[in-house]
């Protein structure tokens, strides 16, 4: 593309037939480039029928630019509808506020069962077993709730600290 044809009033900017006589690059001075254009009547079926019915290409993106602004709107406001908790704070704070005040009619296991299965002494696992869920689904609930699991049963400990070094004298 040349400036003649950046500079000229009558060439048809924004267009198809734009496109095909030399205005190929990003700097058309149409709002919708003539490359935008070409490319939108070849490969989107919406776009050409669109077109083809008289439509302006800057009148079909200034349509499409206000239904996608309709649909963030309209899930944006899904979002605030949709029922359930949504705490503020930090993502740990949020998380644990949620599940904390989520009736035990949303919990995978009721609240109450669960800690009376853990106050029983069984792990996660033997409770999954007994519910005839996953242990993982257990773990989830339990961690949810902000309980500790209760102890492994084949005497492994746990330690939070780093082991004893060996052959370090005091």
């Amino acid at each position: 593309m040349n400036a003649d044809i950046i500079t000229d009033l009558d060439y048809p900017h924004g267009t198809a037939d734009g496109f095909k006589q030399g205005c190929n690059t990003s700097h058309c001075p149409s709002e919708v480039t003539c490359r935008t254009v070409h490319t939108r009547l070849a490969g989107d079926w919406a776009f050409r029928r669109q077109f083809e019915s008289g439509m302006t290409p800057l009148e079909i993106v200034t349509l499409e630019r206000k239904q996608a602004q309709e649909a963030a709107e309209a899930a944006q406001t899904a979002r605030k509808a949709r029922p359930g908790v949504r705490a503020s704070g930090s993502p740990e704070d949020r998380l644990a506020a949620a599940n904390k005040a989520r009736s035990d009619g949303l919990a995978l296991i009721p609240r109450h069962t669960l800690r009376e299965l853990l106050n029983q002494g069984l792990t996660d696992r033997e409770i999954a077993d007994k519910l005839g869920l996953t242990r993982r689904q257990v773990t989830g609930t339990r961690g949810n709730a902000g309980w500790e699991r209760n102890p492994d049963r084949k005497g492994r400990t746990f330690a939070k600290t780093a082991p004893a070094k060996v052959g370090a004298e005091s």
